[in-house]
């Protein structure tokens, strides 16, 4: 009977850490009281201090884990919505985001070697802009590791939804169709889905951003990664 009633019960807990830390960034709505960053610590300190393997704890997690992809798939709704305006930048987009992939590939892996990193934690850090399925995937092929792109992509995913918005004021970048190429380009889903409660013109483009980076990133980055390290 526990086999069947403790996956449901970390299942249940996990979603009512969310909603609780959801709530209180509704009242108390500051760029680190992010909701989703919050309930990963909440339930890092819980499995911790009960002294709850991870594995066990995941016969729950990963029923909610089984909603990322239809969570993904979702955001095509807003590209759906502005599809009649971002048709008519179609040549515009390709080249921001072809663009913000190379710039994303550069600056991680130089500054990475500048800081004196291993080659192989390089090569997994490298893709930490584009969407976890894809990160790791393109990570494992370029001989990095599959889980340090997950946590890396992780923290890309957090910082861009924390801190994005703050940025963006900070920069007084107004333009929607701007903010969203940026959430998408540089934070993934997290970052896609974090904008889409301020504007649906920009999650439609954080959505295109999102899905054309991992493209780019996955043709271009068994190549290009090689070339920056051998630099």
């Amino acid at each position: 009977m526990n086999a069947v009633i403790e996956p449901i019960i970390f299942c249940i807990c996990s979603i009512a850490i969310f909603f609780s830390w959801l709530q209180f960034h509704r009242k108390f709505p500051f760029a680190l009281f992010n909701p989703l960053l919050l309930s990963v610590i909440s339930v890092v300190l819980i499995l911790f201090l009960l002294e709850i393997d991870y594995s066990r704890y995941m016969t729950g997690g990963e029923w909610i884990s089984a909603f990322i992809e239809p969570g993904v798939v979702a955001l095509g709704y807003p590209l759906y919505k502005q599809m009649h305006l971002i048709s008519r930048l179609w040549r515009t987009l390709i080249g921001a985001c072809c663009l913000a992939s190379l710039c994303a590939l550069t600056i991680n892996v130089l500054f990475a070697k500048a800081l004196g990193i291993d080659e192989w934690a390089i090569r997994s850090l490298a893709t930490l802009n584009i969407t976890t399925a894809i990160a790791m995937e393109t990570s494992a092929e370029i001989g990095g590791s599959a889980a340090l792109a997950a946590v890396a992509v992780m923290i890309a995913g957090f910082t861009g939804s924390a801190f994005g918005m703050l940025l963006m004021s900070v920069l007084k970048i107004k333009n929607m169709r701007a903010v969203g190429l940026a959430f998408g380009s540089a934070s993934h889903a997290l970052g896609a889905a974090t904008i889409a409660r301020t504007s649906m013109e920009a999650s439609a483009y954080a959505s295109t951003a999102l899905i054309l980076c991992a493209i780019v990133t996955a043709i271009v980055a068994p190549i290009y990664i090689p070339f920056l390290l051998s630099l």
